[in-house]
């Protein structure tokens, strides 16, 4: 996995007036909190799963692929102080298979009215830096709330975001603390397409839920196409009881 450039910024600087509303605000009343998420490429064989731990308060403990991890250290007011290890577990290319990772993220153009991102404005740049193309990726969301919001609640996530102020003429703010505020979803991601300014799809990935009767998905199917071909994942997803 990558070096932790969320967990860690968000900790060492403590989803502009289009930003999004805080994700608190936005928790849906039934609570589930992520246990393991397992996602198996279909066509290698290959799996990753990702295990969230969790302390006799109830709060995150850590999260781990089984050989990287990031540990959550609290105050005596519950709130998160510390994020050590070098894991990125909770990054939108890992839980939702999103094709983000060749692009350098830009900036959100809209949100919808439940505050999710639907269109980015995305990069990439050649070997010197220069930006050489630029990319608009759309959203498109299923009804229910995104799984793992009550999971990055427990974490002490949201609120360290929610007290993110987006106002530039502020103090200073990592830029990977605002892309984290800016990208967060509400609801769960069904779809994602990237495409360049002339309207050609260069990447898109199309999510299939199985959900419980309490809205949370039990089950996925992620199909990533882009010009080298298409691949398909699987996930699983089971909750802390």
């Amino acid at each position: 996995m990558k070096k932790n450039l969320l967990l860690a910024s968000l900790i060492s600087c403590a989803l502009i007036s289009c930003s999004s509303d805080d994700s608190s605000d936005n928790l849906s009343d039934v609570a589930k909190y992520i246990k393991t998420f397992d996602v198996v490429n279909t066509e290698t064989g290959s799996n990753r799963t990702m295990t969230v731990n969790y302390d006799t308060s109830g709060r995150v403990r850590n999260v781990t692929d089984g050989v990287e991890s990031s540990t959550m250290v609290y105050n005596d007011n519950n709130q998160l102080t510390t994020v050590t290890g070098d894991s990125e577990p909770f990054s939108m290319s890992e839980l939702y298979q999103a094709p983000y990772d060749g692009y350098e993220f830009g900036e959100v153009l809209n949100y919808d009215s439940k505050g999710n991102p639907i269109k980015l404005r995305l990069f990439s740049r050649d070997y010197d830096g220069v930006i050489e193309e630029e990319f608009v990726s759309e959203i498109t969301y299923d009804s229910q709330t995104n799984p793992f919001l009550h999971t990055l609640n427990k974490a002490g996530i949201l609120d360290v975001l929610d007290n993110i102020d987006l106002n530039f003429s502020a103090v200073p703010t990592s830029q990977e603390l605002i892309a984290a505020k800016m990208l967060l979803p509400v609801s769960n991601p069904k779809k994602i397409v990237v495409k360049t300014l002339s309207g050609r799809v260069t990447n898109e990935m199309v999510a299939n839920y199985v959900y419980n009767s309490q809205g949370y998905p039990t089950s996925a199917t992620f199909t990533s196409t882009d010009e080298y071909g298409t691949s398909v994942a699987s996930a699983t997803y089971t909750y802390q009881e």
